[in-house]
């Protein structure tokens, strides 16, 4: 009987051992798998900016400061027509005016007050 008692909690254990070892597997093969994945992402963008590099190594910077300014204007066509999409989708104009001015005559009534006497002193 000592036998038997002996082997039982051994075999569990060995299961609960055996099933942290195959956790510790399964997180160690998705920190690596993470690593390698961070790892080609960098080799790309190492990539890209040499690609850029050897790109821009015939440039004077008269060529980059015409790309600079080109840069803003676009930037600022694109605000403009962002602008124009969201006043058409704003409501109606005269809808928005006639709200303006009711608030703004909502401001200027004064409450009735009722003639309120002091007694005393």
């Amino acid at each position: 009987m000592c036998r038997r008692r002996t082997t039982v909690p051994f075999f569990v254990d060995f299961v609960k051992f055996n099933h942290k070892l195959v956790n510790m597997f399964y997180a160690l093969l998705v920190l690596s798998a993470g690593f390698l994945i961070v790892f080609g992402m960098c080799l790309i963008a190492l990539a890209r900016i040499g690609k850029m590099l050897k790109v821009s190594e015939n440039l004077e910077w008269d060529q980059i400061a015409a790309m600079t300014g080109d840069i803003g204007a676009l930037k600022k066509s694109l605000q403009r027509v962002n602008n124009r999409i969201n006043g058409m989708e704003a409501s109606d104009p005269t809808a928005v005016l006639q709200a303006i001015a009711q608030g703004q005559t909502m401001q200027n009534v004064t409450p009735l007050q009722p003639n309120v006497t002091k007694q005393g002193g």
